[in-house]
């Protein structure tokens, strides 16, 4: 299968550049591992808010009803720079599929980021984003959006690379579909995929295809990217995997004997008391699709949501 390379924005130290406070050199497993598999646009907020390298470190804190950004050696408050530099960059992307920030950082941190009371920074509120992450999920609700310390979840990791190379290929399919047929085709092999994601999305998604009028191709695709969008929004846990998984199966449990099909339902049961991974089923389901030949299958994202070469 072929990908179209996802286009993601990504914190410029995590690619080694010398933007960090104390002029730290950052090297990123992940990083490394997509260069070959997506375009990278960097940005460092910080130092594109005109504070040098190195620089005295900004703190986040939360006053009144508003978030502020607060750089205590030199008492100065950056808030307004940084909203200003976050909403004029987002606003003049033209493409963008996911966005990999530096976690726990004031200005990028998705999550974990440390929230003062004051601008005294000696009290933790809570733990939240960072004020230019903020600005990210409010103008990107259904673009995926990690940090890199989230990524060492398997499960995290999976779900934003399938996100992210799913909105690549709806991004692709977007720029260069000259019929319906196209889209047709699209959306068929995608169908176990979004089964898994969002059933009820899926059959939106099914309407939408089947209620096209010849002279509304344009329209249509992009009433289907809205709502395809969407539906990877929320990872999806064992109930729905098992769900694709017995509807996958279907296509062969008449044709496996007794022992094969207690065997296969043996480690459904397994999977589903969290003994096994899910890929151990999904290698069974590859093996019984080559074994019978069954052509419909080999075409669907799901068992190849992106490149093998990132599980290595």
């Amino acid at each position: 299968m072929e990908y179209a390379k996802p286009v993601i924005i990504l914190s410029a130290c995590l690619d080694g550049d010398p933007v960090r406070y104390n002029r730290e050199i950052l090297h990123n497993d992940f990083v490394e591992k997509l260069k070959n598999f997506v375009v990278f646009k960097k940005v460092c907020p910080e130092v594109s808010i005109g504070l040098g390298v190195p620089r005295n470190p900004i703190k986040i804190y939360f006053s009144g009803d508003t978030y502020r950004l607060y750089q205590s050696k030199t008492e100065t408050d950056v808030t307004e720079r940084m909203k200003e530099f976050s909403k004029t960059f987002l606003e003049n992307l033209e493409e963008v599929d996911g966005f990999l920030l530096k976690g726990k950082s004031p200005s990028c941190g998705y999550s974990g980021t440390k929230i003062y009371r004051d601008k005294n920074a000696k009290d933790i509120l809570k733990r939240g984003s960072g004020l230019f992450a903020m600005a990210v999920k409010e103008r990107f609700p259904d673009i995926p959006c990690e940090d890199e310390l989230r990524l060492n979840n398997d499960e995290l990791r999976h779900h934003f690379f399938t996100r992210i190379f799913a909105l690549a290929q709806m991004r692709d399919l977007k720029k260069n579909i000259r019929s319906i047929s196209r889209l047709i085709e699209f959306h068929s092999r995608y169908k176990y995929l979004l089964m898994l994601y969002n059933q009820s999305k899926l059959i939106q998604l099914g309407r939408i295809v089947a209620g096209y009028k010849k002279g509304n191709l344009l329209s249509t695709v992009s009433d289907y990217s809205k709502i395809f969008y969407a539906a990877f929004s929320k990872k999806p846990g064992t109930r729905r995997h098992i769900n694709v998984i017995n509807h996958i199966y279907g296509y062969f449990s008449h044709r496996l004997n007794t022992a094969e099909k207690k065997h296969f339902l043996s480690l459904v049961k397994k999977y589903s008391e969290d003994k096994i991974q899910y890929e151990v089923l999904l290698e069974i389901l590859r093996n019984l699709a080559l074994h019978f030949d069954t052509q419909y299958l080999f075409s669907q994202v799901y068992f190849n949501p992106y490149p093998e070469q990132l599980n290595a």
